[in-house]
Order: C-alpha cells, then structure tokens, then sequence
C-alpha cells in the first residue's frame, strides 16, 4: 500500500472551518449541489454521492467538506508537479478535500513500481490531504496490450496506446473504498494520457446515469511532443502523422466537460480544433513558500553565475546542445560558473556523451532541493530552441526575481508584447544570447526587477484563481 500524505483530523483539511463559506456563497448558490445534510431523494449523481457518503461516519462524518479527486502523471519536482500543486492549492483554499491519484502510463513505471519511495516522497510534496499512487504490472500491461489492439483495431496511435495503458492502472481496494466514501463532486485529470483512468474510476466509484464533471488540464499539445520525438506507433512500428496524432487527442479531449490550457498557444489551438467545447486559460503561478524558502535560504558559499534547470525531454537536448556549441564559445573565456541541474544531465550522457565528457562538473544531475541552487544562481538561462506549451523554468525564475536570460521558445505560450513591456526581451542567435548574459550579470538588479515585474504582471495568483473558478463553475452547472 502507499503511504498517504497530508493526513488532517477525520480527514477534513485544517482550513474548512474558515474557507466552508466562500464556496457556499459562490458555488452552492448556482450548482446543483445542495446542502450537507440534506436528503438524497430526486438528487443528481453528484447529490446522491455526498448524500450517501454521510452513511459512513468512519470515513464521512457529517458536515464533511465536498472533494475533488486529482488526476495525474507520477512526476515529482517537474513542470507538471508544479502545476497540479497550483490546483491543489486553489482546490484547498476554497474549501475542498483534496485527493492526488497518480498514474503510470508507461511501459519503466511498471520497474519503478518496485522501488517508488522516492517518487511517493516527491508526491507528497503537492500538499494534496490525500495521495494514491495506482500501480501498473506486467499482467495489466499485457491484458491493455490486447484489449487496446482490439479496441482501435490495431489502427490506433501512439497516444492512444499510452491512454491505454494508463486506464489499466489500478489502485488497491483500501483506496477504491476511501475514494468512494467521499462528497467527490469533480474530477480534475492532468494530461491526456490520465483520461482513461479517470473515466474507469469515475465508472467503478460512482457508476450512474449523471456522472461527476471532468475539468481536463492539458499542459501541453500531447501530439506535437509525440512527433518531436519520433515516437513510434506500437502498431505501425512508426511514427504516427500529426494529423492523426491531433484527431486522437482531440477525440479524447471531448470526454472532458471542461478543458483549461495553460498556453496562449494551446488555447488558440483547441479552440480552433472544438469551437463548443468550453475552455479557459490559467497561467500557472509558483508557490510562495518555494519563493519565500529561496528569498530565506542561507547564503552560498558560492555563487552560481549560470544555472539551466531541466527535466530528461528533448526540447532540453536540443538547448543544451545549442548552447554549448553555438553559444558557450563566446562566452568561455569569461570562466563563468554554470550548473545544469536535473534529469537532463543523464539524457546529455547517454545522447551527446562527447559533449557530458568535455562540460561534466558543470551538470550536477537529479537533486531533491532546487532551493539552493536558485538562492546561489546570479542568472537562470533558458536557451530553447523547440518546446510547446508553456515553460515552467521561465515562470519559475520571473517569479524568484532572478536575472533571467531567454529564446523565443522560452517564452513560448506567454504574450510576447506583454513581456517586452516589462523590459524583457527573447535572444534567438547565439550572439545575441551571449551579449545578454553578459548584461544580465553586469546588471543583476536591473533584470531581475524587469523579470518580477512582468511575474506580477502575468501570472498573478489571483488571475489563475478567477480563471478556475469559472471552469468549476461551468464544469459542475452544465
């Protein structure tokens, strides 16, 4: 069984006493919800499922907040935990019990399930007042093989496959009966890849003829990664085109009563591809405790000059390799201190193993802690040259009131006009990028007033609210 974190006295979150108002006053008020302790007769699905919980005091004692069951990949410390910290966040502010189920939906997690302290550490971390990891075994892989080769007719994609095996995942019974013992009155999935999951949960948890609302973050566009990285198709043995890549995820996307995206870019495409479907934009905000432990961390030993954070994915490959051979030789002789931190030191090793050979103390690998190497770095570069969506790293370091040096592709997905009023600006040559580094660290108060500046301006916390907020409003009253 995994160890459950964030436990809260008879399950209640600490802060329902005082949040329980707000969301009666904005959301009771217009939902289909009624009161706690009302009866369940001639109810709704989501009615009849708070209702009946209160049958349960072991678990539902009376007066208990409603819940939102969230949805996601098991990717601790990345982009994506950052986001769903930021619904868990939102979730827990207005009021509602929070669960975090994890999904695998590849083949490694199956041999990470063997050994997955570290990733339920990391998960823990959310803040989620429940997390469930769902397992993926040999068995179930092999039963979803079969079962999704029949489904599409051995004609589906590589996104297909990879929704499929995710809905194989299981949780055990413990957590099947928690889960059903709680007012749910939403789903909120992360990623496409966890829909199937979520609509088999919603099936076996509460199977009727009204189910709970699904709001759907997508992240990113899933197909455009897929064909970025060559991946192939478990049938065709090659990779899928972007046409059928897109009509499959938007095929899926549907499922969802609500998408919110978290890119202009994203938006204006689904938009496009779903004119009926209701979406919404909500820029992810960073933490303030995160914010508020660098601001408060004990000062370096050493300064960090440059410091690049990144997961293993390719777009990281490809700045790495950009930066190191186009843009580091005019900057070299200047012995600047850099430290390239997180998974995508191992991808450099095993892709450009010259290139890790020749720059090996500058990349430090995995670490649990960010939070010192963000308090010591003068500058945070981001010198992408492909990606879609939108960069975490980006926001992460406007919102640390770090110098911060970008291409376009870092920006990518935030209004560009709206940066360059703060006095931000993108570099897309190596000579341009280099010249600002040099600025950046000749100017450090300067740029890092530009970054914060076009931080509060962006991604405030209370922009991001607003905007959930009308998704839960359309998701639970249509």
């Amino acid at each position: 069984m995994c160890p459950q974190g964030n436990q809260h006295h008879h399950g209640l979150p600490i802060v329902y006493k005082k949040q329980r108002s707000w969301w009666q006053r904005v959301f009771m008020k217009k939902s289909s919800l009624v009161d706690m302790n009302e009866s369940a007769g001639g109810l709704s699905s989501k009615e009849r499922v708070s209702s009946a919980s209160l049958g349960r005091p072991s678990q539902n004692p009376l007066g208990q907040p409603p819940a939102v069951i969230i949805v996601g990949p098991p990717w601790p410390r990345s982009g994506t935990a950052r986001v769903i910290q930021n619904q868990i966040h939102y979730y827990r502010e207005r009021g509602f019990f929070t669960v975090f189920v994890a999904v695998p939906f590849l083949w490694y997690f199956i041999h990470i399930a063997q050994d997955p302290g570290e990733i339920i550490e990391g998960l823990n971390e959310l803040g989620a007042d429940r997390m469930f990891m769902a397992t993926l075994d040999q068995k179930r892989y092999t039963a979803a093989k079969y079962k999704a080769s029949v489904r599409h007719a051995f004609r589906g994609t590589a996104l297909d496959w990879q929704v499929a095996l995710g809905k194989e995942a299981r949780l055990n019974d413990e957590h099947l009966d928690f889960l059903r013992g709680l007012r749910a009155v939403l789903f909120h999935v992360n990623h496409v890849y966890t829909l199937g999951f979520a609509l088999d949960l919603r099936r076996r948890l509460f199977d009727d003829d009204l189910p709970l609302p699904i709001i759907l973050e997508t992240h990113d566009v899933q197909s455009q990664l897929l064909q970025e990285k060559g991946e192939r198709n478990p049938w065709t043995r090659r990779p899928d085109r972007l046409d059928r890549l897109i009509k499959s995820e938007t095929s899926l996307l549907k499922k969802a009563s609500v998408l919110i995206h978290l890119s202009v870019d994203d938006l204006r495409l689904f938009e496009g591809l779903m004119p009926s479907k209701p979406q919404f934009l909500a820029f992810p905000t960073i933490d303030e405790n995160f914010i508020s432990s660098v601001n408060a961390a004990a000062p370096p030993v050493e300064s960090i000059d440059l410091l690049f954070v990144g997961q293993w994915h390719s777009a990281n490959l490809a700045a790495m390799k950009w930066f190191f051979d186009q843009v580091w030789p005019l900057i070299a002789d200047r012995r600047y201190n850099i430290k390239i931190v997180g998974p995508i030191g191992s991808t450099v090793k095993k892709e450009l193993p010259q290139m890790h050979d020749t720059f090996r103390s500058y990349f430090v690998g995995e670490v649990t802690d960010l939070v010192p190497y963000y308090r010591a770095a003068r500058c945070v570069i981001a010198p992408m040259v492909s990606g879609s969506g939108i960069s975490i790293k980006t926001i992460e370091a406007l919102a640390l009131g770090k110098p911060f040096v970008g291409t376009s592709k870092a920006y990518r997905g935030i209004p560009m006009d709206r940066i360059e009023q703060a006095g931000l600006h993108a570099y897309d040559t190596p000579q341009a990028f280099a010249d600002a580094i040099v600025y950046a660290l000749s100017n450090e108060q300067r740029v890092a007033a530009a970054g914060r500046a076009a931080y509060d301006h962006l991604f405030s916390k209370q922009a991001a609210f607003s905007s959930r907020d009308e998704a839960f409003r359309i998701a639970t009253t249509t």
